[in-house]
Protein backbone atom coordinates (compact mmCIF):
# COMPACT_ATOMS: atom_id res chain seq x y z
CA UNK A 1 0.00 0.00 0.00
CA UNK A 2 1.21 3.12 -0.95
CA UNK A 3 1.31 6.91 0.65
CA UNK A 4 1.45 9.54 -0.78
CA UNK A 5 1.98 12.83 0.91
CA UNK A 6 -1.00 15.51 -0.81
CA UNK A 7 1.12 18.46 -2.19
CA UNK A 8 4.07 17.05 -0.53
CA UNK A 9 4.00 16.86 4.07
CA UNK A 10 1.36 20.09 3.55
CA UNK A 11 0.31 19.97 7.01
CA UNK A 12 3.66 20.61 8.30
CA UNK A 13 4.88 23.08 6.22
CA UNK A 14 3.96 25.20 2.70
CA UNK A 15 2.70 22.92 -0.06
CA UNK A 16 4.40 22.13 -2.96
CA UNK A 17 7.73 23.15 -1.80
CA UNK A 18 10.82 20.90 -2.07
CA UNK A 19 10.80 21.36 1.63
CA UNK A 20 7.51 19.80 1.90
CA UNK A 21 8.06 17.17 -0.67
CA UNK A 22 11.67 16.27 1.47
CA UNK A 23 9.62 15.96 4.75
CA UNK A 24 7.09 13.69 3.17
CA UNK A 25 10.34 11.59 1.67
CA UNK A 26 11.46 11.94 5.62
CA UNK A 27 8.38 10.21 6.69
CA UNK A 28 8.46 7.08 4.09
CA UNK A 29 6.07 8.46 1.60
CA UNK A 30 5.74 9.16 -1.75
CA UNK A 31 5.21 12.87 -3.00
CA UNK A 32 1.44 13.67 -4.98
CA UNK A 33 2.04 17.23 -6.53
CA UNK A 34 0.21 19.11 -8.98
CA UNK A 35 2.05 20.34 -12.60
CA UNK A 36 0.94 23.21 -14.71
CA UNK A 37 3.47 24.91 -17.43
CA UNK A 38 4.32 28.36 -17.57
CA UNK A 39 4.22 30.39 -20.53
CA UNK A 40 8.46 28.90 -21.81
CA UNK A 41 6.51 26.03 -20.66
CA UNK A 42 8.14 25.08 -17.83
CA UNK A 43 6.62 22.03 -14.84
CA UNK A 44 6.37 23.73 -12.18
CA UNK A 45 4.60 22.58 -8.97
CA UNK A 46 1.78 24.65 -8.18
CA UNK A 47 -1.81 24.18 -7.33
CA UNK A 48 -3.84 26.60 -8.67
CA UNK A 49 -3.93 27.65 -12.54
CA UNK A 50 -4.71 31.25 -11.26
CA UNK A 51 -3.88 33.03 -8.16
CA UNK A 52 -4.70 36.16 -6.81
CA UNK A 53 -1.83 38.71 -4.66
CA UNK A 54 -3.74 41.87 -3.20
CA UNK A 55 -6.01 42.97 -6.31
CA UNK A 56 -4.17 41.79 -9.15
CA UNK A 57 -4.93 38.33 -10.86
CA UNK A 58 -2.49 35.81 -12.37
CA UNK A 59 -2.23 32.83 -14.70
CA UNK A 60 0.53 30.08 -14.57
CA UNK A 61 0.37 29.99 -18.13
CA UNK A 62 0.77 33.34 -18.89
CA UNK A 63 3.53 33.79 -16.67
CA UNK A 64 7.27 32.74 -17.56
CA UNK A 65 9.44 30.81 -14.60
CA UNK A 66 11.33 34.33 -14.04
CA UNK A 67 8.28 36.28 -14.01
CA UNK A 68 6.56 33.88 -11.55
CA UNK A 69 9.75 33.65 -9.56
CA UNK A 70 9.87 37.17 -9.37
CA UNK A 71 6.13 37.30 -7.52
CA UNK A 72 6.54 37.69 -3.73
CA UNK A 73 3.87 35.23 -2.43
CA UNK A 74 2.55 36.09 1.17
CA UNK A 75 4.63 32.57 2.53
CA UNK A 76 7.62 33.85 0.76
CA UNK A 77 7.32 30.24 -1.02
CA UNK A 78 9.57 29.32 -4.22
CA UNK A 79 7.98 27.66 -6.59
CA UNK A 80 10.00 24.48 -7.85
CA UNK A 81 10.22 23.06 -10.93
CA UNK A 82 9.91 19.49 -11.39
CA UNK A 83 13.33 19.18 -12.77
CA UNK A 84 14.34 20.70 -9.73
CA UNK A 85 12.51 18.19 -7.57
CA UNK A 86 13.90 15.22 -9.41
CA UNK A 87 17.35 16.41 -8.80
CA UNK A 88 16.99 17.20 -5.27
CA UNK A 89 16.34 13.31 -5.43
CA UNK A 90 18.83 10.78 -3.87
CA UNK A 91 18.76 8.35 -7.51
CA UNK A 92 18.98 5.19 -5.14
CA UNK A 93 16.19 5.81 -3.18
CA UNK A 94 13.11 4.62 -5.24
CA UNK A 95 10.67 7.31 -4.60
CA UNK A 96 7.12 7.32 -6.07
CA UNK A 97 5.26 10.24 -7.14
CA UNK A 98 1.54 11.14 -8.00
CA UNK A 99 1.48 14.36 -10.62
CA UNK A 100 -2.58 15.97 -11.32
CA UNK A 101 -2.06 17.81 -14.66
CA UNK A 102 -2.84 20.75 -15.73
CA UNK A 103 -3.04 19.68 -19.36
CA UNK A 104 -2.24 17.15 -21.90
CA UNK A 105 0.73 18.76 -22.66
CA UNK A 106 2.11 19.25 -19.64
CA UNK A 107 1.40 15.04 -19.36
CA UNK A 108 3.14 14.51 -22.37
CA UNK A 109 6.38 16.69 -20.59
CA UNK A 110 6.00 15.17 -17.91
CA UNK A 111 6.75 11.81 -19.58
CA UNK A 112 9.79 12.77 -21.32
CA UNK A 113 11.04 14.14 -18.07
CA UNK A 114 10.88 11.10 -16.51
CA UNK A 115 12.41 9.01 -18.65
CA UNK A 116 15.52 11.46 -18.68
CA UNK A 117 15.78 10.78 -14.83
CA UNK A 118 14.86 7.00 -15.57
CA UNK A 119 11.87 7.37 -13.28
CA UNK A 120 8.72 6.72 -15.66
CA UNK A 121 7.92 3.28 -13.47
CA UNK A 122 7.98 5.54 -10.47
CA UNK A 123 5.19 7.93 -11.62
CA UNK A 124 1.34 8.37 -11.37
CA UNK A 125 -0.20 10.76 -13.95
CA UNK A 126 -3.60 11.29 -12.73
CA UNK A 127 -6.55 13.00 -14.24
CA UNK A 128 -10.53 13.61 -14.14
CA UNK A 129 -10.25 13.44 -18.30
CA UNK A 130 -10.70 10.43 -19.92
CA UNK A 131 -9.41 11.97 -23.51
CA UNK A 132 -6.52 13.37 -22.06
CA UNK A 133 -5.81 9.92 -20.51
CA UNK A 134 -6.29 8.39 -23.97
CA UNK A 135 -4.08 11.18 -25.71
CA UNK A 136 -0.91 10.32 -23.20
CA UNK A 137 -1.41 6.60 -23.65
CA UNK A 138 -1.06 7.06 -27.23
CA UNK A 139 2.31 8.73 -26.44
CA UNK A 140 3.39 6.16 -24.07
CA UNK A 141 2.35 2.33 -23.52
CA UNK A 142 3.88 1.49 -20.13
CA UNK A 143 3.35 4.82 -18.19
CA UNK A 144 1.44 4.46 -14.74
CA UNK A 145 -2.53 6.81 -15.90
CA UNK A 146 -5.24 6.84 -13.01
CA UNK A 147 -8.80 8.17 -13.54
CA UNK A 148 -9.79 10.31 -10.65
CA UNK A 149 -13.43 9.76 -10.43
CA UNK A 150 -14.94 13.50 -11.67
CA UNK A 151 -16.02 15.21 -8.90
CA UNK A 152 -19.93 14.72 -9.75
CA UNK A 153 -20.12 11.23 -9.28
CA UNK A 154 -19.44 10.27 -5.64
CA UNK A 155 -21.09 6.81 -5.75
CA UNK A 156 -19.61 4.64 -8.27
CA UNK A 157 -22.09 2.90 -10.27
CA UNK A 158 -21.52 0.39 -13.32
CA UNK A 159 -23.37 2.59 -15.39
CA UNK A 160 -21.45 5.91 -14.39
CA UNK A 161 -17.92 5.09 -15.44
CA UNK A 162 -16.44 4.11 -18.49
CA UNK A 163 -14.46 1.14 -16.84
CA UNK A 164 -14.81 -0.11 -21.01
CA UNK A 165 -12.72 2.50 -22.31
CA UNK A 166 -10.52 2.61 -19.56
CA UNK A 167 -9.59 -1.09 -19.49
CA UNK A 168 -9.04 -0.58 -23.66
CA UNK A 169 -6.57 2.35 -22.55
CA UNK A 170 -4.78 -0.50 -19.93
CA UNK A 171 -6.09 1.94 -17.39
CA UNK A 172 -6.54 -0.37 -14.52
CA UNK A 173 -6.40 2.29 -11.11
CA UNK A 174 -9.43 4.57 -9.92
CA UNK A 175 -8.71 7.67 -7.76
CA UNK A 176 -11.28 8.41 -5.63
CA UNK A 177 -12.52 11.00 -2.89
CA UNK A 178 -12.58 9.61 0.67
CA UNK A 179 -16.42 10.47 1.51
CA UNK A 180 -19.76 8.54 3.43
CA UNK A 181 -19.36 5.96 -0.26
CA UNK A 182 -15.90 4.71 0.41
CA UNK A 183 -16.58 1.00 1.13
CA UNK A 184 -19.19 1.25 -1.77
CA UNK A 185 -17.12 2.80 -4.12
CA UNK A 186 -14.14 0.44 -2.87
CA UNK A 187 -16.33 -2.73 -3.34
CA UNK A 188 -17.52 -1.87 -7.33
CA UNK A 189 -13.95 -1.17 -7.98
CA UNK A 190 -12.66 -4.07 -6.61
CA UNK A 191 -15.32 -6.14 -8.15
CA UNK A 192 -14.53 -4.27 -11.51
CA UNK A 193 -10.86 -5.83 -10.93
CA UNK A 194 -9.43 -2.22 -10.94
CA UNK A 195 -6.51 -0.55 -8.14
CA UNK A 196 -7.93 1.61 -5.60
CA UNK A 197 -6.62 4.91 -4.56
CA UNK A 198 -8.35 7.11 -1.64
CA UNK A 199 -7.41 11.14 -1.24
CA UNK A 200 -8.61 13.51 0.79
CA UNK A 201 -7.70 10.78 4.18
CA UNK A 202 -6.62 13.39 6.88
CA UNK A 203 -8.14 12.30 10.25
CA UNK A 204 -7.26 8.73 11.87
CA UNK A 205 -11.06 7.38 12.06
CA UNK A 206 -10.95 7.70 8.25
CA UNK A 207 -6.92 6.31 8.02
CA UNK A 208 -8.09 3.32 9.81
CA UNK A 209 -11.27 2.63 8.02
CA UNK A 210 -9.22 2.78 4.99
CA UNK A 211 -6.56 0.68 6.05
CA UNK A 212 -8.67 -1.99 7.40
CA UNK A 213 -10.97 -2.49 4.48
CA UNK A 214 -10.50 -5.75 2.76
CA UNK A 215 -12.58 -7.61 -0.24
CA UNK A 216 -11.81 -11.20 -0.48
CA UNK A 217 -7.79 -10.24 0.09
CA UNK A 218 -7.96 -7.09 -1.72
CA UNK A 219 -7.36 -4.21 0.12
CA UNK A 220 -6.77 -0.47 -0.65
CA UNK A 221 -3.58 0.24 -3.05
CA UNK A 222 -2.55 3.67 -2.78
CA UNK A 223 -3.67 7.16 0.11
CA UNK A 224 -3.28 10.65 -0.02
CA UNK A 225 -2.54 12.62 2.92
CA UNK A 226 -1.43 15.75 4.35
CA UNK A 227 -0.35 13.43 7.40
CA UNK A 228 1.92 11.22 6.23
CA UNK A 229 3.54 10.32 9.56
CA UNK A 230 0.24 9.70 11.13
CA UNK A 231 -0.53 7.32 8.36
CA UNK A 232 2.66 5.50 8.27
CA UNK A 233 2.38 4.86 11.82
CA UNK A 234 -1.39 3.64 12.02
CA UNK A 235 -0.05 1.35 8.79
CA UNK A 236 2.25 -0.34 10.93
CA UNK A 237 -0.09 -0.88 13.76
CA UNK A 238 -2.69 -2.50 11.92
CA UNK A 239 -1.21 -4.07 8.80
CA UNK A 240 2.44 -5.18 9.63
Amino acid sequence: MLIFAHRGASAYCIENTIKSFKMAFEMNAGIETDIRLTKDEILVCFHDPYFKIGKKHYAIKNLTLKELRDIQFEDKRKIPTLKEVFECLDPSDQYKFSFDIGSQNAGKKIIKLAKEYALLNNIFITDTRLIILKALRRINNSVQLVHTVPHNIPKIKENNLDFQTLEDLNIKILNIKANKYIKENFSVVVNKGFKSFFWGVNSRTRMKKILLMNINGQKVDAIYTDYPDKLYELKKKYLN
